[in-house]
C-alpha cells in the first residue's frame, strides 16, 4: 500500500503585518503567515512584512493581468508571484515566487524563491519568474486543489 503524502493546510486570513495596519488578505501555512515563515527561515532577507500579491493592490493593470493569468492558468507549471513589497504593490521590488505544478487533485508549490528577473524597460513583466533565487529551506509543499482555489480566490480576483 502506498504511503499517503501530508498534505500542507492553506488558508487566506484578514490580518495585518508589519508594514500594513489596514487588515487585508494574509496567506496563512500551517497556521502561520507565509510572510513570518519566510522570515523565520531567513531572518536576514527582510521577507517579514511583505504582503499578498492582491491583484486589486498591484499599481498597473499590466501586473494584475500577469498574476490572474497565471493564477488561472491551464498549464500543468507556471511560476506565480505570491508576496510582494507593501511599499509599491508592484512586481519590481521584492517578489516572491512559488514555482506551482498543478496535478487532478492537487496544486503542490514544488519551490519558493525570490525573483531575480530582468524586466528591461519597457517592463516585460512575461520574463517575471524566469530567474529566481529559489529559498533551499523552504520545502515542497502540497495542497488540496479545492482548498487552494477556495481561499487564494480572495486574493487573485
Amino acid at each position: 500500500m502506498k504511503e499517503r503524502t501530508a498534505v500542507n493546510k492553506i488558508l487566506v486570513d484578514t490580518q495585518t503585518t508589519k508594514y500594513v495596519d489596514v487588515e487585508h488578505p494574509v496567506i496563512v501555512l500551517d497556521g502561520v503567515p507565509l510572510d513570518a515563515y519566510l522570515h523565520h527561515l531567513y531572518p536576514n532577507n527582510l521577507y517579514l512584512g511583505l504582503v499578498p500579491t492582491i491583484s486589486e493592490w498591484l499599481g498597473s493593470r499590466e501586473e494584475a493581468k500577469l498574476i490572474l493569468s497565471r493564477f488561472y492558468s491551464e498549464e500543468n507549471k507556471i511560476a506565480l508571484p505570491i508576496l510582494m513589497c507593501p511599499d509599491d504593490c508592484d512586481l519590481l521590488c521584492t517578489v516572491i515566487i512559488a514555482e506551482v505544478t498543478k496535478t487532478d487533485s492537487e496544486v503542490i508549490w514544488s519551490r519558493v524563491g525570490e525573483d531575480a528577473s530582468q524586466l528591461d524597460v519597457p517592463y516585460n513583466y512575461e520574463r517575471i519568474g524566469t530567474e529566481v533565487n529559489w529559498l533551499e529551506k523552504v520545502p515542497e509543499m502540497k495542497f488540496y486543489k479545492y482548498k487552494y482555489y477556495e481561499n487564494l480566490e480572495n486574493i487573485y480576483k
